[in-house]
């Protein structure tokens, strides 16, 4: 700074020496005289002062801009921090986006598989809309986010508008897979609902077809054993007329009459031909009468046994079968044994068993088939080789006819075991019987 007067001379002698104040601050007046000018003793201070005003204002500006860098620097890191914060809520909503896509195919997957198969539709319109609405969501970009300090993220007011509107974005996108998560299990559910019904209708159908089978083959059964009781109560007559002169015990005769009473009122009674309940009872009670009147008939007759034709106890007889009406068919033991022989060869060559439909005869119902046949298409009561136990009929829809493979066998291979086809019984041999064979041993 240039002083524009000259300094005063001094008023004393120039080589005094220094006060001790003045030889103390000699060194900085020095360093300060180097810098800024002196005025002279006596001058004015007023350029000194301005020099003080400039050097302090520059010192407070650079002060100032140092300041403003330091705190744009923070201001860009805290811009950096928000951003940071925002684009994680991007990338995630970016991640819900994929699971969006994935919800979007199962759910088309359940919609074409569930067609016609709900038991309400309108949860899978309800899905369709959502499958929709989210295809539209999954289409759309994220939204950006600017560097820190450019243009729309320049200030922490923008970081926030940033963040809700990023927040915005990604709850919508989850909510979305959410609510077509959702969706796409009540139409799942729906879908179960449906199957369980149809099973449940399948299983009535099959209930109701196991039922109708089941009261079909009831009311078969029921025709069967009505008419076997039948045949059980007519025959019941003839052992109980046959046994009367017989001397037979009344206290036997009368169980079996007893029964016989049972067994037509049996005959009589009805039962509802579609209810199953009550056909099977009706079954179970025919069956019932129609096995105590047998077994009351083999009572009495036991008590008239004396080992003649048609007179034989049934505890010296073996048991083969049972007849078509229900009776329990008998013959006498060795004749029994040799027959289950030609039984199990029978069955190995025809795939079937050699099934006896009348063995032995009891004196009663010999009787019976006189009066059924008629003289001359059967032997005389007493006279049958059935009342002796040695002979049998063997079922003709079994395959015994003439010139059937059956009855070729059985009259071939029967003899071995001593069962031979008469003479009287063969084609041209006058009563021609094909079912009829004879234990001649």
């Amino acid at each position: 700074m240039a002083i524009d007067h000259e300094p005063s001379a001094p008023s004393g002698p120039t080589d005094a020496p220094p006060s001790g104040h003045e030889r103390d601050m000699s060194p900085q007046v020095a360093v300060a005289s180097s810098t800024i000018p002196r005025p002279a003793e006596g001058g004015s201070m007023r350029p000194l002062l301005v020099f003080l005003v400039v050097a302090a204002v520059a010192l407070v500006g650079s002060i100032v801009f140092a300041l403003v860098r330091l705190g744009d620097g923070r201001e860009l890191d805290r811009l950096a921090a928000a951003r940071a914060e925002v684009v994680q809520v991007v990338d995630e909503g970016r991640a819900a986006q994929e699971g969006l896509a994935d919800e979007v195919a199962a759910a088309e997957e359940v919609l074409g598989a569930t067609q016609g198969k709900v038991v309400d539709d309108a949860l899978r319109t309800a899905l369709a809309r959502h499958v929709d609405e989210a295809e539209q969501l999954g289409a759309q970009q994220p939204p950006t986010v600017p560097e820190p300090g450019t243009a729309g993220l320049e200030a922490p007011e923008d970081a926030e508008v940033l963040r809700a509107r990023a927040t915005e974005w990604a709850e919508g996108v989850r909510s979305a897979a959410a609510g077509l998560a959702a969706a796409r299990e009540d139409v799942e559910a729906s879908h179960r609902a449906w199957q369980d019904e149809r099973r449940a209708e399948q299983a009535r159908a099959e209930q109701a077809a196991d039922r109708a089978a089941d009261l079909e083959t009831a009311r078969k059964r029921l025709t069967t054993v009505t008419d076997q009781l039948a045949i059980s109560v007519r025959d019941s007559a003839y052992t109980l007329d046959w046994s009367q002169g017989l001397g037979a015990p009344e206290e036997v005769r009368g169980a079996l009459a007893t029964w016989r009473k049972h067994g037509q009122a049996a005959l009589d009674a009805q039962a509802d031909p579609d209810d199953l309940a009550a056909v099977n009872a009706l079954v179970d009670r025919r069956e019932q009468a129609r096995r105590t009147i047998e077994a009351r008939a083999w009572d009495v007759r036991a008590t008239v046994a004396d080992g003649s034709n048609g007179r034989i106890a049934i505890d010296s007889l073996c048991k083969v079968g049972v007849g078509p009406e229900g009776q329990d068919q008998y013959l006498r033991c060795d004749a029994a044994e040799a027959w289950k022989t030609l039984d199990q060869a029978f069955a190995k060559e025809f795939g079937k068993p050699l099934r006896v439909e009348y063995g032995y005869r009891p004196f009663d119902w010999q009787l019976q088939a006189l009066d059924e046949f008629g003289a001359g298409q059967v032997a005389a009561p007493g006279t049958s080789n059935h009342g002796l136990a040695v002979a049998v009929d063997v079922p003709v829809d079994d395959g015994f006819r003439f010139g059937q493979p059956e009855f070729a066998w059985l009259a071939a291979h029967g003899p071995a075991q001593g069962w031979v086809h008469p003479e009287w019984a063969r084609a041209g041999g006058g009563r021609e019987e094909p079912w009829h064979f004879e234990f001649v041993g």
